[in-house]
């Protein structure tokens, strides 16, 4: 038997809510190589976890966490193109855990390993 999928009830977001979620947009854009979760993130911002994730979702139409991700990715990618940093040193200075980690997204993302980019970016 498959149980019921309720659906969640999203948040009425007011203005000041919205300024808030832009707020933490700008954060997140400059405190990328932080760990940064949904309860330190709404403090910092000064608004509700609740409201927070679902004025992300409609803000940029992704979860917090994979808005960091594509924010760090794109990072990464920048560095891979304008550095010949070792990938392990790109995976750090795009707030990634380890290279293993950033590899293992960077591929399942763009399909390619960093050090493919950065090659077919070199052509």
């Amino acid at each position: 038997m498959c149980a019921q999928l309720r659906p969640t009830k999203m948040p009425r977001l007011s203005l000041a809510d919205l300024r808030c979620i832009d707020q933490a947009i700008i954060y997140i854009s400059k405190n990328y190589i932080e760990k940064i979760s949904a309860d330190q993130l709404s403090i910092e911002v000064c608004i509700s976890k609740e409201k927070l994730q679902a004025g992300l979702q409609l803000r940029t139409g992704q979860t917090l966490a994979k808005y960091i991700q594509q924010i760090r990715l794109q990072k990464a990618k920048e560095i891979l193109v304008n550095t010949n940093d070792p990938v392990k040193a790109v995976a750090g200075a795009a707030g990634f855990v380890n290279e293993s980690h950033f590899c293992k997204v960077f591929k399942k993302v763009h399909f390619i390993s960093p050090v493919q980019f950065r090659y077919q970016q070199a052509l």
